[in-house]
């Protein structure tokens, strides 16, 4: 009785075993970090961008897409086109639901590769992912072709606040495991506010685990106060526009003509 006891108290201990490490092993396996550096941006008087640099850790078997983004938003856009075939003119207006405002995604192999077209529909990688759940309407709001959805991208790439760049993403291995790194360039053209980064791990055509981050992008100092006064005091940063403007002038035209008298 006592030799079958103890028996079966082994056999009891050997299954709680298993079943931690059939639990744990798959989670230390799948330990996915992310951080950015710097996590606020500064816009200043001479800001015009920034390098960010989003490092982390990851499985070693694992391909990896990280994305930049804001929640979708609603846009509109102006567009113009030429009256009477001789003059361009504005001649209407096209909203775009469920836009974000920033979308930059990098990855360290082809989207189409790695994952499946479902997968990539469910975590909106790719612009035909963001197509299937972007509206398009006229000013009417009548809807219209997917050209325009095309045209939209094709102005957000120009401004630089969407990009998708495959094969970008570097990967180390090191003491505290295999490591990636990819430096995004940020578009001065993007506005301030807090942007969301998230980065996934992609195995067998599946996203198998995410981490999550954000960064912040403000005004600060001078560019601060001047954009608070824009709506506060609207004739006050009229003027201080234009003396500025006027000083920023002077400044280039004494440069100049010291330049020309060295000669």
């Amino acid at each position: 009785m006592k030799r079958t006891l103890m028996t079966g108290m082994k056999q009891w201990a050997a299954m709680a075993a298993a079943a931690v490490a059939m639990v744990s092993v798959p989670v230390a396996a799948r330990a996915l970090t992310c951080e950015v550096t710097p996590a606020k941006v500064p816009i200043t008087l001479s800001y015009h961008g920034a390098k960010l640099t989003i490092t982390g850790q990851s499985a070693p078997n694992d391909e990896l897409v990280l994305k930049v983004s804001t929640p979708p938003t609603d846009t509109e856009m102006k567009y113009q086109g030429k009256a009477g075939g001789l003059f361009w003119m504005k001649k209407g207006s096209m909203e775009f639901k469920g836009v974000p405002v920033v979308y930059l995604v990098n990855s360290t192999a082809r989207l189409d590769l790695i994952l499946g077209e479902a997968e990539r529909q469910q975590h909106q990688l790719g612009y035909d992912a963001m197509a299937k759940d972007v509206t398009v309407a006229d000013g009417k709001g009548q809807p219209v072709e997917r050209k325009w959805f095309e045209e939209f991208i094709r102005f957000k790439e120009k401004e630089m606040v969407y990009s998708i760049q495959e094969g970008t993403i570097t990967r180390k291995q090191g003491e505290k495991g295999n490591a990636f790194e990819v430096v995004v360039d940020w578009p001065y053209q993007a506005p301030p506010g807090v942007y969301n980064v998230e980065v996934m791990a992609v195995n067998a055509g599946r996203v198998v685990d995410k981490a999550a981050t954000t960064f912040e992008v403000e005004r600060v100092g001078i560019t601060a106060a001047l954009s608070k006064m824009a709506v506060d005091q609207a004739a006050l940063y009229g003027i201080m526009a234009v003396v500025i403007a006027m000083m920023a002038g002077f400044a280039v035209g004494a440069i100049f003509k010291k330049g020309g008298g060295s000669h």
